[in-house]
């Protein structure tokens, strides 16, 4: 299993029943955006989120990380409180 670590930038994909989503993450290892898929009982914009599990390639899609656990913390840097604020949650 692999680990990638980043702040969500966009919630792509959320059903509500399941909890599976689809949410894109700006993370420093990686020059563009990265789709994570799996199952996230709450996830907000500008969240840090540290995910577990495999990168696959969707025919659809193209290349997304598939999450087997993760867990969620508070931004810490200026640009994700920005993200976070401006997320509409307060």
């Amino acid at each position: 299993m692999e680990t990638i670590t980043g702040v969500v930038e966009r919630i792509t994909y959320h059903d509500e029943e399941s909890g599976y989503s689809v949410i894109k993450i700006r993370a420093k290892a990686f020059s563009e955006l990265i789709a994570l898929t799996g199952k996230f009982i709450s996830i907000n914009i500008g969240t840090i989120i540290e995910a577990k599990g495999n990168f696959i390639i969707n025919k659809k899609f193209g290349r997304q990380f598939s999450v087997k656990e993760y867990k969620e913390s508070l931004p810490a840097s200026i640009y994700g409180i920005e993200k976070y604020l401006g997320s509409g949650l307060i």
